[in-house]
């Protein structure tokens, strides 16, 4: 993107009680210090009413704060490391799952997650924007229901080592797309959804890394309007998935209008339009 602008006065959120608010902080891939914790802990006590809210894309809200004091919290928090944020029509925090030390991730999903918000977090668009990033097939950061969705693959390579017939492999697979006989191993590319194990749990090395890459969705949202995000036709690789989401973001403040939503723009100028952005098409 050639400028990034970032809404004032990010943060802050009106609450039902008249004259009080809450002032919400990005914790970046939702992994936060204990210093930044204790920090939080303190401003709650000052400032609020002594309790810390967890929020569904991973930041902390501190509620029943006095609205004149919200600038002070805000720098306060700013002053922990914490960035005040994830509201209005932004980029709002991105979410990721735990990929980065759980053993069925394919890439480093927090490591991704704190590339796209320093570069791009906190920019002005049309509208709300959530990307969603998930290290396997598993999905727990559910991809498909963000406007950009992310979710890593790993797809086994076979016969590049000597198999044992240990069977290892498919007790594993839980989409039955590989079986251990006495003729050797029997492989369905077409029942593989690319999510490694197989590769990580094989004793003698005999499985290698035929392909892997990062799965992109977009279009999807949930909320009061649920909609499922259009599958890429192909794999993003992973140093490349920071620049398809700046390209992404550009198209949609470039062509999306005031209050629309990025699958609205999709259902207005065509998928394979948006997915040409970025030098892939949609899945058929």
């Amino acid at each position: 993107m050639a400028e990034i602008t970032k809404t004032r006065n990010p943060g802050v959120i009106r609450l039902r009680e008249k004259g009080t608010a809450a002032v919400r902080g990005r914790i970046l891939a939702g992994v936060m210090t204990a210093a930044q914790m204790a920090a939080i802990s303190r401003i709650a006590e000052e400032f609020g009413d002594g309790t810390v809210g967890l929020t569904a894309r991973l930041n902390v809200e501190l509620p029943g704060i006095d609205r004149r004091n919200a600038g002070v919290v805000a720098e306060r928090l700013r002053d922990a490391g914490i960035e005040p944020g994830s509201t209005g029509p932004t980029l709002r925090a991105v979410v990721a799952c735990k990929g980065t030390v759980c053993r069925h991730g394919c890439y480093d999903t927090q490591g991704l997650a704190r590339a796209i918000e320093e570069r791009y977090g906190g920019c002005d668009l049309p509208r709300k924007l959530k990307i969603s990033l998930s290290g396997c097939p598993n999905n727990c950061a559910r991809v498909q229901l963000n406007d950009i969705g992310i979710s890593g693959r790993r797809y086994p390579a076979y016969g590049v080592g000597e198999c044992n017939g240990c069977g290892a492999c498919e007790k594993v697979c839980r989409e039955g797309a590989v079986r251990v006989d006495d003729d050797g191993v029997l492989y369905s590319e077409e029942a593989c959804i690319g999510c490694g194990d197989c590769i990580a749990i094989c004793p003698g090395g005999a499985i290698g890394v035929a392909t892997e890459g990062l799965r992109l969705f977009l279009g999807g949202r949930s909320g009061r309007v649920l909609q499922v995000g259009t599958e890429a036709d192909d794999l993003i690789a992973k140093d490349e998935a920071v620049a398809v989401i700046g390209r992404l973001l550009e198209y949609f403040r470039e062509n999306g209008l005031p209050g629309e939503r990025f699958g609205e723009m999709m259902e207005r100028v065509g998928e394979e339009t948006v997915f040409a952005a970025v030098g892939m098409r949609p899945r058929e």
